[in-house]
């Protein structure tokens, strides 16, 4: 035992001299790579500090900087003391803009850090220049995912609507080289207007690649974009794949219509073999609904063998305040499917949970007997 506990604290010796000589080489790489430039920073400081007062930089400095900047190590001096100075950071956005040239020829590390700088100018209030957009496009080629990640963070600050659309086109091109979530979420913050981008979107569909098909789903689900008639045709659309037809009908799980209520109840009355994911979104693209054939329909499907089809139509029917009465009625079955169901959804009220338990307890003395 006591051999077992030394070679476990040797090991932990021998990973803490390696984490610290590994910090030592990464710190020192830094340095040496990309030292500090305190005085340059000073420098800005008190130019910006001018530039408050006078509305002027002193001559040459502008010039100065964009020639120093041509280097990664000034261009992060530039952008650490711009760090929360929104306002500031505008008059540096030329500046900036004009390094396009020089950092297209750099590496991938510095290639991204430049397209992480672009992304954090504001572009509300200054059109962005269509020369410099054409060239910045060219990032999206970048084999580096951070060089790629950082340029659609631009891209999605701009505001223009024709850059996005080849930036789409570039995820699609790639495909699955970023991020569906990052894609998504980066589309839902584009200031670009939601209407035409879901429209486009649209009309581009069939164009694209499985991958980007289902994030414009995603997109038109979350955006809150009226995709209704689109999705229906799609869902109904037997050569689109699983994926994207289940992601047409989470669109009506969260905006349920009345067509979408049909085709929904026509899953759960088919004679014919269901799948039994199509059979518990059904269930979910119904739970807004409550009438007497809506509840027939699902309160059998507590009896599935399938978990998620029985636990959702329990939570359905716990939803819509069915009564003890009815519960009584479901473990009269003598169904353990039933059972385990409604006990999982009761699980957290001690009333019902006592009252369903106690029910099943008698319900099987009474079968035994």
């Amino acid at each position: 035992m006591n051999i077992v506990v030394q070679i476990y604290m040797i090991v932990c010796v021998v990973l803490l001299i390696f984490d610290i000589f590994f910090l030592f080489v990464k710190n020192y790489r830094n340095q040496r790579y990309y030292p500090k430039v305190p005085k340059f920073e000073e420098k800005i400081r008190e130019q910006i500090e001018q530039k408050e007062r006078t509305g002027e930089f002193s001559e040459g400095f502008l010039a100065e900087l964009s020639k120093k900047a041509k280097k990664t190590k000034y261009l992060l001096a530039l952008n650490n003391v711009l760090d929360g100075c929104d306002r500031q950071r505008e008059w540096f956005r030329q500046v900036v803009f004009d390094l396009i040239g020089e950092y297209q020829k750099k590496s991938d590390y510095e290639q991204a850090y430049y397209a992480y700088v672009v992304s954090v100018f504001d572009y509300e209030s200054d059109k962005l220049p269509g020369q410099f957009a054409y060239e910045f496009q060219k990032f999206l080629d970048s084999k580096s995912l951070y060089t790629f990640t950082n340029a659609m963070n631009a891209i999605y600050r701009f505001g223009d609507l024709n850059v996005l659309m080849y930036a789409v086109g570039k995820v699609d091109e790639r495909n699955g080289f970023y991020h569906e979530k990052l894609f998504v979420d980066g589309m839902l913050s584009a200031r670009v207007n939601s209407g035409e981008l879901g429209e486009i979107l649209i009309q581009r569909f069939d164009t694209y690649k499985a991958f980007t098909k289902k994030c414009i789903l995603d997109y038109l689900r979350l955006s809150g974009y009226d995709a209704a008639d689109f999705c229906m045709k799609l869902i109904k659309n037997s050569k689109e794949d699983d994926e994207l037809h289940y992601a047409a009908i989470r669109f009506f799980i969260k905006y349920p219509d009345e067509k979408s209520k049909e085709y929904f109840m026509s899953i759960l009355s088919s004679t014919d073999s269901i799948p039994w994911v199509d059979e518990m979104m059904a269930i979910q693209g119904l739970g807004s609904y409550y009438d007497e054939k809506v509840m027939n329909a699902i309160r059998i499907r507590i009896t599935s063998s399938n978990w998620y089809i029985r636990s959702n139509a329990a939570a359905y029917l716990r939803k819509h305040n069915i009564s003890k009465e009815e519960i009584g009625n479901l473990i009269r079955l003598n169904d353990k499917y039933a059972n385990e169901a409604l006990i999982y959804e009761y699980k957290n009220d001690d009333e019902m949970l006592k009252y369903i338990s106690k029910l099943i307890e008698e319900v099987r003395e009474e079968a035994d007997a």
